[in-house]
């Protein structure tokens, strides 16, 4: 697996399944998490979800990003919707 390093609150999420047409959300596997957003004072506020979490997320939230053959999607942080119980 590619060595992710995103930046401030940004995710990157291997998703789980394909997406559906009339689906509102997707679940995904949390594969790598930047720091966290910068506050007035420069440190970082940590991020809420760990490496190996799954989450809940919008259909469309994130960008999508190919390496060697698979997607990610980076998804900033204030996206997901929720930690999946699957």
């Amino acid at each position: 697996m590619p060595d992710f390093h995103p930046e401030h609150d940004r995710l990157v999420v291997r998703p789980i399944g394909e997406p559906v047409a009339d689906a509102d959300t997707r679940t995904g596997e949390v594969v790598a998490v930047g720091p966290g957003r910068p506050l007035e004072s420069g440190k970082p506020h940590p991020v809420d979800v760990k490496v190996g979490d799954r989450i809940v997320f919008a259909t469309f939230s994130g960008t999508a990003i190919e390496v060697e053959g698979e997607t990610y999607l980076e998804v900033p942080e204030d996206e997901v919707l929720s930690l999946s119980a699957e």
